[in-house]
């Protein structure tokens, strides 16, 4: 499995690395930025693409 970007997120080839470096190596992948950057975006093409279910889960302070 890789992810090389899709039609509806142009993914740098740094960024590209780095999800198929989690992937390969089957851990997690953090993903930080401000708010708008494309993280849940990112997140949604990065499941469309392998065919997995994605779990939305919205942190809070008090989670």
């Amino acid at each position: 499995m890789r992810f090389e970007g899709s039609k509806n997120y142009v993914a740098t080839d740094d960024l590209k690395v780095a999800v198929n470096a989690a992937i390969k190596l089957e851990r997690p992948l953090l993903i930080k930025g401000e708010p708008g950057t494309g993280k849940t975006v990112l997140a949604i093409e990065v499941a469309k693409a392998l065919g997995m279910p994605l779990l939305e889960w919205h942190i809070k302070s008090t989670t």
